[in-house]
């Protein structure tokens, strides 16, 4: 029985310190792993959702290489006009940060195969007028710790365009 116990006690230190390992720190200094690069990621999109007066969609990301990788941040958006031009870079804001718990930055331990994500979402009127929004032609991406933008064809108001910080996983995510 005591090594039942023991072999148990065991197997939940091991799930406990790969939960730990997941979602670690608050800084990259945390980090165990190397940070993921250009060529580490495969870049997706979920459908854009409306609610509220708002739009939202999810940037997926996730670790096609056989190592753990890291993710720390936000990644850059940009809504971009139809002659390739920025017209608004997306605000950095936290999940929450309007009451309740706030989602803060987190170094993201991506394993193998796992998937990462970052909320993107707008206002589809103009908060100051309550008029309309000038409206994007696509959104230029880049993942955080990388250098290579990815053009979407997703168009985004330019009224309070957000992004939230990187986090395991994604929305809906079943």
């Amino acid at each position: 029985m005591t090594s039942l116990r023991t072999s148990i006690t065991t197997c939940m230190l091991a799930v406990a310190g790969t939960s730990i390992g997941l979602v670690t720190g608050s800084g990259p200094a945390g980090a165990t792993a190397p940070a993921c690069g250009n060529s580490s990621l495969d870049y997706g999109v979920s459908r854009t959702d409306g609610f509220a007066g708002h739009s939202a969609f999810v940037l997926l990301y996730r670790n096609h290489t056989r190592s753990h990788c890291t993710l720390y941040g936000y990644p850059g958006l940009d809504a971009m006009a139809s002659n390739g031009h920025v017209i608004a870079h997306a605000r950095r804001t936290l999940l929450g940060s309007a009451g309740g718990s706030r989602q803060g930055l987190r170094v993201i331990d991506l394993p193998p195969g796992g998937f990462a994500s970052a909320t993107v979402e707008w206002a589809n009127f103009n908060p100051a007028t309550s008029g309309p929004c000038r409206y994007s032609a696509g959104v230029d991406e880049t993942a955080p710790n990388t250098t290579r933008t990815v053009p979407l064809r997703r168009s985004v108001s330019i009224c309070s365009l957000q992004v939230h910080p990187t986090v395991l996983g994604w929305t809906g995510q079943s």
